[in-house]
């Protein structure tokens, strides 16, 4: 595929499609106007509007955490692409093959704190913001934002970094972000790990009413500016519903003052403080609902699917069905796990993906310290030896060989999952 045509196998949906969703977006934007007026209006004695008030609520830093500038986790770099600079953490030694790690929304190059380390001993990471995020650069343009625009920027990016080809890790939107990239630049990625994420062909029209960032949510965003302030308002209450786990999280790394980070939301309310930091993220989801990947395409690299039982962002339905749209895959579901696996149960995450990885390189542990548990419950009983356990250790079955055969397995997954 030549690049002149590469990204023909992006389509846009119907027009009636786009209608619907922006009438949508027009109610459901005066609904809010509404809601703010009669707030305002309610409030007007105290002299306080509702917009004075949503700020109140949440409390943002005005520094920047000094741990999210210190080396202790990796060496901060920058890379200019005409006119946007994109900012990245790498760890490891460069001669190694080159790990791209991207991650999901709302976030950025610290939603991997617990993979970088230790990857880094067996490659060169990259935990890159995504532009729009963090301390990358944050265009204001919706058309900045358009699949074949982040597509054709990433590529650039890996480009400017001498990395021929990756491996990617993708959460989330940066999941989203891997699919699309693995379909339209197949030559530049040796494998891909999607991270709790559906592929997006599977995603916009099969999202759970309970998901913070479900169908209702995707067409109140597609109107400009509101949306934006209705984030920042309530920063707060969003960061902690997308991140339940952190606030019992104490991390691992400590500050150049030998205290410990115990307290990851005041990072996460620093990054998403203004509207500006909001406008880039919404952007990707304004364009992304509106393509999908062209019928009979599939990505040829091998493909590792993880994801946890308990997450209630996507369908766990969704997300194993993605494994028609790769040629070779394997997938892992996390029992007793939600939405950020990698971060939420990091010792079995990392085990799965650098048995993927590394595959037979894969460092054996000691039987005392890898013994496996069987597993449990409906996911374990619908996927046998492909359920991972969220224990001290995972069980990996004996159904992958060389990190991507995916065998037997197939026997105990349901016929509605499995690739005809």
């Amino acid at each position: 595929m030549t690049k002149s045509n590469q990204y023909d196998i992006l389509q846009v949906v119907p027009k009636r499609q786009i209608l619907k969703v922006y009438l949508r977006c027009l109610v459901a934007n005066l609904m809010l106007l509404i809601k703010w007026l009669f707030e305002s209006v309610k409030n007007r004695i105290n002299q306080t509007t509702i917009i004075r008030r949503a700020i109140e609520r949440t409390e943002f830093p005005n520094r920047q955490p000094n741990f999210m500038t210190e080396s202790k986790m990796g060496r901060h770099s920058y890379v200019k692409l005409e006119s946007t600079k994109l900012h990245y953490v790498e760890a490891g030694n460069r001669s190694n093959s080159t790990l791209l790690l991207l991650h999901g929304f709302p976030d950025c190059w610290l939603g991997w704190r617990y993979q970088i380390s230790e990857l880094s001993q067996y490659f060169h990471v990259v935990a890159l913001d995504l532009k729009g995020f963090n301390d990358s650069d944050k265009p204001m343009l919706r058309f900045e934002y358009t699949p074949k625009k982040v597509c054709e920027d990433l590529r650039k990016f890996l480009i400017a970094i001498s990395a021929k080809s990756v491996s990617i890790v993708g959460h989330d939107l940066g999941a989203i972000i891997g699919w699309l990239f693995a379909h339209t630049n197949p030559e530049m990625v040796d494998k891909f790990i999607s991270v709790a994420t559906p592929h997006p062909n599977l995603m916009w029209d099969n999202l759970p009413k309970s998901s913070p960032f479900n169908r209702r949510w995707l067409e109140f965003i597609q109107l400009p500016y509101l949306p934006e302030m209705e984030m920042k308002h309530n920063a707060e209450r969003m960061l902690k519903k997308c991140f339940p786990h952190i606030l019992k999280e104490k991390m691992y790394m400590t500050g150049s003052n030998g205290s410990v980070i115990n307290n990851l939301m005041e990072a996460y309310k620093y990054i998403f403080s203004h509207t500006d930091d909001w406008r880039g993220p919404l952007n990707y989801y304004r364009n992304f609902l509106f393509f999908r990947v062209k019928e009979g395409e599939t990505v040829q690299c091998p493909c590792l699917i993880i994801t946890g039982n308990d997450d209630r962002f996507y369908k766990l339905e969704s997300v194993v069905k993605s494994s028609d749209f790769c040629e070779n895959f394997i997938i892992k579901v996390i029992e007793q796990c939600g939405h950020a696996p990698h971060q939420e149960m990091s010792t079995e995450f990392n085990s799965l993906l650098l048995k993927f990885l590394l595959g037979k390189r894969m460092l054996v542990r000691s039987t005392e310290n890898a013994a496996t548990t069987p597993t449990r419950g409906i996911v374990g009983r619908v996927f046998g030896g492909i359920g991972a356990v969220a224990n001290n250790t995972v069980k990996l079955g004996n159904n992958i060989k060389d990190g991507y055969t995916f065998a037997n397995a197939l026997n105990n997954v349901p016929n509605f999952m499995i690739k005809s």
